[in-house]
């Protein structure tokens, strides 16, 4: 069983005070955010059996190594199977991974408990970055499950997952999510999960359920708070110029990203 320490969206308010005092440099962007808030919501300890779940050439997993003695692990494929220039970065994973020994890394996704290579139950922390957004909708209860059996009893699932506003779709998107939450009780399971990102909560309802546990409070978590909240944090302009660039976009229009931010603890035995 899991404890929810927390649910809630990134804030430029946080994120400021996270550029202020991180050791590590935080980029202006949702990443930085993630960055920050992942590194000061746990009490990091050396000897610490930590896994980032898709971190790929993330520099967290190295940092996290060097400043507090953590065993760090990635479980990340890089991309091999699809044949996406994307995953090189110009870099390869071979010569990556070899320049890193420090760091244990997994070439697998997770998903299968019955074929990995990850031991359940070994990790003090399970943590990802703008990873869990990428995976599938009918995989995403799988992949939760999955976290979960990963975690020691007293560890911590901290995970940061890019969410779209609502309101990129204007004013009968957001109508449509309005009355999703409003009648979410009515809704087929089914549906509501092939739409897993049509709102915030509709996200962190199916992964605590994946978990086995039940949504019993409503986190200020509103697509409209979300949308009229100056303080709730998008991602930068520069960021969504550059994804245009990349997947050769004909649309300039700026789709808005947050960062929803969920953090459980598992129950000691």
């Amino acid at each position: 069983m899991f404890e929810l320490l927390e649910l809630s969206l990134a804030d430029t308010h946080r994120f400021y005070q996270y550029k202020q005092t991180c050791p590590l440099e935080l980029n202006f962007g949702l990443k930085g955010f993630d960055y920050g808030w992942l590194l000061a919501s746990h009490v990091w300890n050396g000897g610490e059996k930590v896994l980032d779940v898709g971190g790929a050439y993330s520099p967290l997993p190295l940092y996290i190594q060097k400043q507090y003695g953590c065993e760090t692990w990635v479980v990340d494929d890089f991309g091999m199977d699809v044949n996406d220039p994307f995953w090189t970065r110009n870099k390869k994973p071979e010569e990556y991974i070899s320049q890193h020994p420090e760091v244990k890394f997994i070439l697998e996704r997770v998903g299968n408990p019955l074929r990995t290579s990850l031991i359940p139950g070994y990790f003090d922390v399970v943590y990802s970055v703008s990873v869990l957004e990428h995976v599938p909708f009918e995989l995403t209860p799988a992949v939760w499950n999955h976290l979960g059996l990963l975690v020691k009893p007293g560890g911590e699932l901290i995970h940061a997952v890019d969410i779209p506003f609502t309101s990129n779709g204007g004013l009968p998107k957001m109508i449509k999510a309005t009355l999703f939450e409003a009648f979410s009780f009515l809704i087929p399971g089914r549906y509501q999960l092939s739409h897993y990102m049509a709102t915030p909560m509709n996200y962190a309802r199916l992964a605590l359920r994946s978990l086995g546990l039940p949504m019993t409070s409503r986190p200020q978590m509103s697509v409209w708070r979300m949308a009229l909240d100056p303080e709730i944090m998008t991602e930068g302009f520069d960021y969504g110029y550059n994804r245009i660039m990349k997947d050769n976009m004909i649309d300039y229009h700026h789709q808005r990203t947050g960062s929803l931010l969920i953090h459980l603890r598992k129950a000691a035995r």
